[in-house]
């Protein structure tokens, strides 16, 4: 039991101090780093899997919460884009993975969820499921989600204004 409030407490701390420095998603982000740590260099972080379940409730709940009467309303303007944007991204993020298992070594299953266009919580979650890698699934995320804050919005602003001319 011990081993589990340690681990959550270092994770608070981690998840605090993401918040304060402004990361993005810089609780979880924070969390995952503290805890990270405090395991390699103690080998002591535990949480058990009914906590993993917990956290997927929770996730699946916040989620569910971004949905209004709106939304379904707002639905039928979006149909076309949200089919291109699901089949591209999908066979783009299938391409991916076979590519980045092919020439890393990386199994399959990791490098397909780590080229899945979900959230790093998300992702994570369910390539713990089928027996991923999920640090190396949770590395590739970040690193993704770092890479789309810090240069998606650069390069947005530099199309939409050679766009504008």
């Amino acid at each position: 039991m011990d081993k589990i409030i340690y681990t959550l407490l270092v994770a608070g701390i981690g998840g605090i101090i993401g918040i304060k420095l402004k990361i993005p998603a810089g609780a979880l982000i924070g969390a995952m780093i503290s805890v990270a740590i405090y395991n390699i260099v103690t080998g002591k972080g535990d949480i058990p899997i009914n906590m993993k379940i917990l956290a997927q409730i929770v996730v699946g709940g916040m989620i569910g919460l971004n949905f209004k009467m709106e939304t379904l309303y707002e639905l039928k303007n979006l149909i076309v884009p949200a089919l291109i944007l699901v089949f591209g991204l999908t066979f783009f993020s299938i391409c991916l993975g076979f590519i980045i298992s092919k020439f890393t070594g990386l199994d399959l299953v990791t490098a397909l969820f780590s080229t899945s266009p979900g959230g790093i919580t998300d992702m994570t979650l369910i390539a713990n499921e089928y027996g991923a890698e999920t640090p190396k699934v949770a590395l590739m995320h970040l690193m993704r989600l770092i890479t789309v804050i810090t240069v998606l919005p650069i390069v947005i602003n530099l199309l939409a204004r050679y766009v504008k001319r």
